[in-house]
């Protein structure tokens, strides 16, 4: 597959052109605020909130339903018990990934922001 590029009068990509300013402070706060947001659902202070890692990990299990289906005579409910808590683990996989990528973009906003208070410094003939 090729790659895909937008079209050349997309807003921004040149900014003298486009009028582009930035904040150094707003982009900083931009990081603070993602993070604030995403410390819940990363489990930040081990919280129990719905839709945190935590919450997925105790109650995303079934482990009553699988008991059930285990519990339930004349029917083998091994595969799909064991399928359930397979499918479990996995989610829980992707999960952490998608908290970790999170993670890293917020990181990389922050940096961005730390670049552009040094250019900004830089600039003014502090440096």
């Amino acid at each position: 597959m090729g790659e895909t590029q937008p079209p050349s009068d997309w807003p921004g990509l040149e900014p003298e052109r486009d009028g582009v300013t930035y904040d150094a402070k707003k982009i900083a706060n931009i990081a603070g605020e993602l993070r604030d947001v995403m410390e819940p659902i990363g489990g930040g202070g081990y919280s129990q909130r719905q839709g945190s890692i935590q919450d997925l990990s105790m109650y995303g299990s079934l482990a009553d339903v699988r008991q059930h289906l285990l519990s339930i005579s004349n029917w083998d409910g091994n595969v799909l018990g064991n399928t359930l808590s397979t499918s479990h683990q996995e989610f829980l996989s992707v999960y952490e990934d998608v908290l970790e990528n999170f993670g890293t973009a917020i990181a990389l906003v922050d940096a961005g922001a730390g670049n552009y208070q040094i250019t900004n410094v830089a600039n003014e003939g502090g440096v």
